[in-house]
């Protein structure tokens, strides 16, 4: 007849086997797996958030202290934004904080709908800032022609703009096929100046 072993955790008398309890150097532990596995996992819990906890008193400190001295150490929101990041350990770690007390939230809570209405409102911003563009060196040659041929266009309709042209006044410039009047060399263009 097997042996039975009662876990501490839940009370519950189960074989005394590694299948129900995991091996400690005395034998076996005292809770089993299920416990066992629960309680782990709700200490790592706390040490993450520990650890975030340290973090945040940590930047908040440092944010703190740089604004009383006052002057140049006032950072910058582009430098701040970049400390802030090393603190919760780059971008990934920030969004890792984020998501976490996203989901820490109530579902349906307004807690939660302000934060998505605040990564929202980011995307938004980062867009109008030019910020959802491809880098360069990531677009394909078709890509890169386009974008060429967009900012020449662009450049183009900024000329357009301009109303008078060596001295004549030019109205509605076509944008397409634009011709500029010619250039004199340099040598005949005259360096006086007419007395004012």
């Amino acid at each position: 007849m097997s042996e039975y072993k009662t876990c501490i955790g839940c009370g519950t008398s189960y074989p005394a086997t590694a299948e129900n309890f995991h091996k400690s150097k005395d034998g076996l532990h005292a809770r089993c797996r299920k416990c066992r596995n629960d309680k782990m996992k709700g200490e790592r819990k706390q040490v993450r958030n520990k650890r975030l906890a340290r973090i945040e008193k940590s930047a908040v400190d440092s944010f703190i202290k740089a604004s009383r001295l006052g002057g140049a150490n006032i950072p910058h929101s582009s430098e701040l934004l970049e400390i802030i990041m090393e603190y919760f350990g780059g971008v990934r770690g920030f969004a890792n904080a984020y998501m976490k007390q996203f989901y820490d939230a109530p579902v349906g809570g307004a807690f939660r709908t302000k934060m998505l209405d605040s990564v929202v409102r980011l995307v938004v911003g980062n867009t109008a800032m030019g910020g959802a563009k491809k880098p360069l060196e990531l677009m394909s040659e078709e890509e890169l022609e386009a974008e060429l041929r967009r900012q020449v266009l662009e450049a183009a309709m900024n000329i357009q703009k301009v109303e008078v042209i060596d001295g004549t006044s030019v109205p509605n410039l076509p944008v397409v096929g634009i011709h500029l009047p010619e250039q004199r060399p340099v040598s005949e263009i005259s360096t006086d100046r007419p007395a004012g």
